[in-house]
């Protein structure tokens, strides 16, 4: 847990404004997003199914970002993995890139966010992650096929490996403006970013 937890007590790199030094970007567009395509500013987050600060994250500040800004068109949300825990980690994300091949990636994300799974025991088996699609309503056979098959697998790998590459060390962490944020903050660490950054860009 110790890769995790640490995240929740570093709060910015860059408290004063924006680093001399841009940070490396990740490219654009690789992660499943929500929000309008054309919102002027968007938060990348990387992220483990299993990671307790993850779930806290989805249960509560995202939420108040989604009001705010997300369905106001001022900001685009894209999620990509990051995997610090074990195979049921992977498991999780090769399972939710299946829900987003239906168009549900995020109704699937929310469930999963919510069940709390820990890395400590075997809750996130395959048969489980199949019974939250089926709660969705989900194609089963597609489902099932996806999943067994791992068809995502490269692209968990990859954003992953991204991850790295751009300096995340711990889940969850987000890249706005050319800024990171590490750890579960809360909302008004997100706002206080983005509304400067509105007032930067006019909008």
């Amino acid at each position: 847990l110790a890769v995790a937890a640490v995240a929740v007590f570093i709060i910015l790199n860059d408290d004063e404004g924006y680093p001399a030094n841009p940070l490396p970007q990740p490219p654009a567009g690789s992660g499943t997003f929500k929000g309008s395509p054309d919102a002027p500013i968007t938060i990348i987050e990387y992220s483990d199914f299993q990671c307790h600060f993850c779930q806290s994250f989805a249960r509560t500040t995202e939420r108040e970002l989604d009001t705010a800004y997300i369905q106001t068109g001022k900001v685009r949300m894209e999620y990509r993995h990051f995997v610090v825990f074990d195979q049921e980690s992977v498991q999780a994300a090769l399972a939710s890139e299946c829900a987003a091949e239906q168009d549900r990636f995020w109704p699937y994300h929310d469930m999963l966010m919510s069940t709390e799974p820990d890395p400590r025991v075997r809750d996130l088996t395959g048969g489980k992650l199949k019974d939250l699609a089926r709660a969705l309503g989900l194609n089963r056979d597609k489902f099932d096929s996806c999943l067994d098959f791992q068809k995502y697998k490269d692209k968990v790998d990859r954003d992953t490996e991204e991850g790295r590459a751009v300096g995340v060390e711990a889940t969850p962490s987000f890249i706005i403006g050319g800024k990171r944020i590490r750890g579960a903050q809360s909302f008004s660490t997100f706002q206080g970013i983005i509304d400067r950054l509105l007032a930067g860009s006019g909008n």
